[in-house]
């Protein structure tokens, strides 16, 4: 199993600076200021997330049309000091596709759940080595500034889709992968 997550960090370093090419190309001049590795509940999967503030202030105005919002959130958002989907990766602009070298990473990962039938004692062992290599991936790949020109002003962190976990683990995430400043700011985000 330890051999099976030692290849994975690899693997998922190769894969996000493939993805990533692709991704800085679409954003162009945009600026990034988050990007997410996302899982689901099993980890069977794995997908990368960027988002630029070009993206959330269009995506913000179109969100906010159908909701019923008060004048001040309607204030705070056209002002920027709040936003809708600013930390919700499922809401973002940018990701690698279907046929990207991250979905080959979570065939990997499926296939590797499907060898073994786990006991809850080796599920979840799988679950922390699982996310001790993402983390430590992700780590390496800041430090190599594979995210862009201004990678330390961006925040980063692990998600988790549909799942109860999802915002401990975000917290969790950011605090080891981001300046103290930076994850500060992350835990006192602000969503409408």
């Amino acid at each position: 199993m330890k051999s099976f997550f030692k290849n994975l960090e690899h693997n998922i370093e190769q894969a996000v600076k493939k993805d990533m090419k692709k991704i800085l190309k679409e954003t162009g001049s945009e600026k990034i200021y988050a990007v997410a590795l996302v899982t689901d509940s099993d980890c069977i999967t794995l997908y990368l997330a960027v988002n630029t503030y070009e993206f959330l202030e269009k995506h913000d105005k179109e969100y906010s049309i159908d909701m019923d919002l008060s004048e001040e959130d309607i204030k705070n958002l056209k002002e920027g000091s709040a936003s809708l989907t600013q930390w919700l990766p499922d809401e973002w602009g940018y990701s690698d596709d279907d046929n990207s070298e991250l979905a080959k990473i979570s065939e990997l990962l499926y296939e590797n759940s499907e060898s073994d039938e786990y006991d809850d004692e080796e599920y979840e062992e799988n679950q922390k080595l699982f996310f001790e290599t993402v983390t430590s991936a992700f780590k390496h790949l800041i430090e190599e500034k594979v995210f862009g020109e201004y990678s330390e002003k961006i925040t980063y962190f692990i998600s988790m889709s549909d799942d109860d976990r999802a915002e401990e683990i975000e917290n969790n995430s950011a605090k080891l992968l981001n300046s103290p400043n930076i994850y500060e700011t992350f835990l006192n985000r602000y969503i409408l």
